[in-house]
């Protein structure tokens, strides 16, 4: 009986050893878990456009939508605003009126999303008008999750925007609506365009999805963006730091433009091509950037290169030239992208522009190069490219 008793009791402990042995693998194979769910009645969210094309007419983000707002067979373009000096301040995926005035009409008033859908797109616009007021600030809603108690001012926007995000960021949040509405996403391409500190949303949003992708978290890879094009990127130097939503990943405190260039860096290795298209001349030219500029020589260098290493830059001397390096160029630099990027797909270009009609695999072939667009004004007809070495 003692025998019997003994032999049950190492059955017993074999038994409860290999069911915790088994429990912790499963625990293990499961992974970290990450909060997927979207929120509603938000005062953002990624739009996504019906057939028409029209801001009337779209969507937010959502689970089974429908195919004529988002189709998992088609390819996909998501693009981002940036800075707004107020609410008001609303932009339509449109040629703004600035630019038409500027060019005299050059850039035929198109109307963006409708162009893309005729061209076969889904098409989504992520807004954010409601909380990119506060310029200083912009990076750490983007980037990183910040509690509203640490902020100060109870009246600033930025104090709206953190305690809007409740514990996210935007670019958590954007990758959030993309994975809720692309999760059966087929084999197509998919684009991500920002416009100045746009340009931090959509490359904030790419590399988190690396990363999810990297964990097993997104299994789903044809989510992942094949290029991130960027219009006339805000790159500046105010610090940002904190935790990154939605990953493991603590921001000491950096550069914005630091940041970034570190994305880019992750973000080529990965195989993602980066468009890096800069006008407003304290935007470019080593100038990082604007009102917050990276006070260390040193690492403005490290950030130059790092950019130039990873991307398809682009100088855009011919815009430069005919519309000045500060002002509305800004705006003219996001229009001729997006304008170029329709006339590319639709074989109307009489050249070859970095951002436009070259294959992605042409693209990384120029990496680390510069480049200038050739021509005068806004003649998308005549927009060619001329390649720069680096001396």
């Amino acid at each position: 009986m003692k025998k019997f008793f003994a032999v049950f009791i190492c059955i017993v402990i074999l038994t409860a050893a290999i069911c915790a042995f088994t429990a912790c693998d499963d625990l293990k194979n499961e992974g970290r878990q990450v909060d997927m769910s979207l929120r509603s009645d938000t005062l953002y969210g990624l739009y996504w456009y019906g057939d028409s094309g029209e801001t009337d007419d779209t969507m937010i983000s959502q689970e089974n939508m429908p195919t004529e707002y988002y189709d998992p067979s088609k390819p996909t373009l998501i693009y981002s605003h940036g800075w707004k000096l107020s609410s008001e301040e609303r932009e339509e995926f449109a040629t703004l009126s600035k630019t038409i005035s500027k060019t005299g009409g050059a850039s035929d008033n198109y109307n963006y999303a409708k162009e893309l859908k005729e061209l076969g797109y889904n098409v989504a616009f992520w807004d954010w008008y409601d909380y990119a007021h506060e310029l200083e600030n912009l990076q750490n809603e983007i980037w990183v999750v910040k509690l509203a108690d640490s902020i100060s001012d109870k009246d600033s926007n930025y104090y709206a925007a953190v305690k809007a995000l409740d514990g996210r960021s935007f670019a958590g949040e954007f990758v959030r609506s993309m994975n809720a509405v692309m999760k059966n996403a087929g084999d197509q391409d998919v684009i991500l365009v920002g416009h100045s500190f746009g340009g931090q949303v959509v490359t904030a949003a790419a590399y988190t999805l690396y990363k999810l992708a990297d964990e097993g978290i997104i299994t789903n890879t044809n989510i992942l963006p094949d290029r991130i094009s960027l219009a006339d990127p805000y790159m500046p130097g105010t610090e940002v730091s904190g935790e990154m939503d939605m990953l493991e990943e603590t921001v000491s405190p950096t550069p914005t433009a630091l940041k970034a260039a570190d994305a880019f860096e992750y973000l080529n290795l990965k195989g993602a091509v980066i468009d890096f298209n800069g006008a407003m001349s304290t935007m470019t030219y080593n100038a990082y950037a604007g009102m917050f500029p990276v006070k260390d020589k040193a690492v403005q260098t490290q950030i130059t290169e790092k950019i130039k290493n990873n991307t398809v830059y682009v100088i855009q001397d011919a815009l430069i030239n005919a519309y000045g390096k500060v002002g509305d160029i800004h705006v003219i630099s996001r229009d001729y992208i997006l304008t170029t990027f329709i006339e590319g797909k639709k074989g109307n270009l009489s050249g070859c522009t970095p951002n436009v009609s070259m294959t992605a695999a042409q693209l990384r072939e120029y990496v680390g190069r510069e480049f200038s667009l050739a021509g005068k004004g806004f003649l998308i007809s005549d927009a060619t490219m001329t390649e720069i070495l680096d001396e």
